[in-house]
């Protein structure tokens, strides 16, 4: 028995083939400041990008990101972003029976299923921790062939496939991991494209009026100096630990605050290309949001020279450079568009 969606040899309209997505996004090309940022981001990025849509339009959430004590945000589309915008519904999915049953389930009804898994039986981490370490990760499957057992998926800068084993090991059929009531389920998505994405015109609007809502939302206080508050603190346990602690927390710090201001960087391009007349404050932050990216990679640097000399670097500059543009957007963005307490999507929501 098989299964699949639009985006392979059945289909329902509103998909892309998978040779729409020969190539990723251009926010994953070679010219990307960070070409990778959470698993989350970058597998919707190819998601919409495979069904034919232009996920710029949804990063106006970016500007909500705060420090979050131990970490920056773990930035990620909304689920209201992804409705409102691309017309895509993502819920929890319910999981009692084997994982291979619910996604032939979900993958039947055209759906694409958002899964929780191990990296160890993911190919195309095979310049990481394919086959070597245990990791989390976020897939989305939209076809499954189980009599192949093979599975194709969105994960990372792509579109990919995985089979055999690695298929067995992805949906836990292995034996040490099918009748192993120690192991939870894991968490599950589904994304349902309930109507189609908003046509140009809306898209702009409703892209516009969702930036106003999530300036709404935006930390009180500048996350970067909050964050410089402990910063000593946080330099002293990287010097005390090993090199896997310092890869995790320059995931989830430079990493998380470089990228966010990259996507936020290219959502004020995409505005600009869609021919609409971008307010002149707008267009100031652009520069100042790329900077934010390219200044987070310094640091990255900066904080892996500190712990290979064992000799604490206080990164004062690139701290104050972050700092000062980030004040820089938020004014910028407040005075071109605003901000509302209600409705994100207000009068652009289609009838």
């Amino acid at each position: 028995m098989k299964a699949t969606t639009a985006c392979g040899e059945g289909g329902g309209g509103l998909g892309a083939t998978p040779a729409a997505i020969a190539h990723p996004h251009l926010l994953h090309g070679a010219d990307a400041i960070w070409q990778e940022t959470n698993c989350y981001i970058d597998l919707w990025v190819e998601l919409l990008h495979g069904w034919g849509l232009d996920p710029r339009a949804g990063l106006p959430f970016t500007v909500a990101q705060d420090f979050e004590g131990d970490h920056f945000t773990f930035f990620k589309y909304p689920q209201m972003d992804l409705e409102t915008l691309y017309g895509t519904v993502v819920q929890e999915m319910a999981v009692y029976d084997t994982l291979q049953a619910h996604v032939m389930a979900q993958v039947e009804r055209g759906h694409t299923v958002l899964l929780e898994v191990d990296s160890y039986y993911l190919p195309d981490t095979h310049a990481t921790a394919y086959r070597r370490e245990h990791v989390k990760t976020t897939i989305a499957i939209d076809r499954i062939d189980s009599q192949a057992q093979r599975l194709w998926y969105y994960h990372s800068l792509g579109y990919h496939s995985a089979q055999d084993e690695d298929y067995r090991g992805l949906l836990r059929l292995l034996p040490d991991l099918s009748g192993n009531g120690n192991i939870l389920f894991p968490y599950a998505e589904c994304a349902k494209r309930v109507r189609p994405s908003l046509g140009s015109s809306a898209l702009i609007d409703a892209s516009v009026a969702l930036m106003r809502y999530h300036l709404a939302r935006r930390p009180a206080a500048n996350p970067v100096g909050r964050w410089r508050q402990v910063f000593g603190k946080h330099m002293d346990t990287l010097l005390a630990r090993d090199e896997a602690y310092f890869h995790l927390y320059t995931f989830n710090f430079p990493r998380q605050l470089g990228a966010n201001f990259e996507m936020l960087h290219h959502w004020l391009c995409w505005l600009r290309e869609q021919g609409r007349e971008v307010p002149m404050a707008a267009m100031a932050v652009i520069d100042a949001a790329r900077t934010i990216a390219t200044e987070s990679k310094v640091l990255q640097f900066r904080l892996a020279r500190a712990v290979a000399r064992r000799r604490a670097d206080p990164c004062t500059d690139c701290l104050d450079t972050l700092e000062t543009c980030h004040d820089r957007i938020m004014e910028g963005l407040i005075t071109a568009f605003g901000c509302v307490d209600n409705d994100p999507i207000g009068e652009s929501q289609p009838s």
